[in-house]
Order: C-alpha cells, then sequence, then structure tokens
C-alpha cells in the first residue's frame, strides 16, 4: 500500500467514535479526497484540509492528517489504515497521540473508525 492507492474521492460508509456508532444521517454527505499529498474532507459539520503521509512499511500501514485548514488547523493526528477491494478503513487517534494498533474504538479512547468506499 502508498498513498498513491489512496489518491481519489472516498464516501463515508460507516463512522464509530469513541466505542459508539455515529447514525447515517451525520455523515451523508461526508467526503475525503486525497490528491498527491492533500486532502481535503467536507460534510461532517466543518472543512479540513492538509497534508496526508503514509508509512507503509509496519502492520498495519500508518497514515498521518497535517490539518492545516479548519478547526483542527496546526494539529496531525496518526492512525492506522487498510485498503480493501473498493474500500479504506482506517483508525484515528483524534486526540494527536500515536496512532492506534489496531481497528478499535472504546469509551474515552479518543479514537474514530472509519469505513469509505470510492466514489
Amino acid at each position: 500500500m502508498s498513498l498513491r492507492d489512496l489518491q481519489g474521492k472516498w464516501r463515508i460508509n460507516s463512522l464509530e467514535i469513541d466505542g459508539v456508532s455515529v447514525p447515517a444521517a451525520a455523515y451523508v454527505n461526508a467526503r475525503i479526497s486525497v490528491d498527491g499529498d492533500r486532502f481535503v474532507s467536507t460534510g461532517m459539520g466543518a472543512d479540513y484540509s492538509g497534508r496526508v503521509s503514509v508509512d507503509d512499511a509496519t502492520a498495519p500501514a500508518i497514515f498521518s492528517l497535517a490539518f492545516e485548514h479548519g478547526p483542527e488547523a496546526g494539529n496531525i493526528n496518526s492512525g492506522v489504515y487498510e485498503l480493501t477491494e473498493g474500500g479504506w478503513r482506517f483508525c484515528i487517534n483524534m486526540s494527536g497521540g500515536p496512532a492506534p494498533d489496531g481497528f478499535t474504538t472504546a469509551p474515552g479512547s479518543g479514537r474514530a473508525l472509519q469505513s469509505l468506499v470510492r466514489e
């Protein structure tokens, strides 16, 4: 896997935060686009953008989002990710700490687990 594999437009298919499934109505218009090393996230109450980087030498692969615009500007969130046939799944530490070691969330974990599909 590489940054090249994440290129394109993605629609959120499911979302769990701190162990709680988020109702689909909350992210029905949410999208993430990756173009080169840039990402844009829209439709989750605010727009975010910045740079994305990956480290595919680890298992699971790690990625980081360096926010440059939006409410998270100046923050870096790291996570683990995997690509499946037509899908992208990731678990991210929303508090700026190290990437999770797996694809789980729990109450108070500060993690979000998202599944996305290509548009």
